[in-house]
């Protein structure tokens, strides 16, 4: 890892010397945004975001949802942040940038999340990927021992 200091690979530079999706600072302004509705995002994304916590709710998931209009350099960032908010919130943690989707949770397998993760990424908009994030999540699974 000696290198990595004095790296001459492109990506790893960006990456090191990159910000993080959410400051250390910005975390607990976060934190403290999620203990009201669940929702963690710009003004015109809330209602909606809300909505879909209700609707996922509705379905026995207990989901939060973090929408960051700051840009990721990778994509582990938004799992990485998912993760880190899933230690102060138990449930499934929803973090969506504007490249990448990353997710945690204490009861969802990872391939599921995985799953999700991969349809919701194809939603441009916020809401609409954060509702079929939920979708996929809450889908019932083939009865594979039938």
């Amino acid at each position: 890892m000696s290198g990595v200091d004095n790296s001459d690979d492109s990506v790893t530079t960006l990456a090191y010397e990159s910000e993080p999706v959410v400051s250390l600072q910005d975390v607990t302004a976060v934190v403290a945004d999620l203990a009201d509705d669940g929702v963690s995002a710009p003004e015109p994304f809330v209602e909606g975001l809300r909505t879909v916590v209700a609707e996922a709710g509705d379905r026995g998931l207990d989901l939060k949802i973090v929408y960051t209009e700051a840009p990721a350099v990778v994509y582990t960032d938004a799992r990485d942040l998912a993760a880190f908010l899933n230690q102060e919130y138990a449930g499934t943690i929803l973090v969506r940038t504007p490249l990448f989707v990353g997710s945690s949770s204490d009861s969802i397998p990872r391939h599921t999340l995985e799953a999700g993760q991969d349809d919701a990424w194809e939603e441009v908009d916020p809401v609409a990927s954060a509702a079929v994030f939920a979708h996929k999540v809450t889908a019932p699974a083939p009865p594979w021992s039938a």
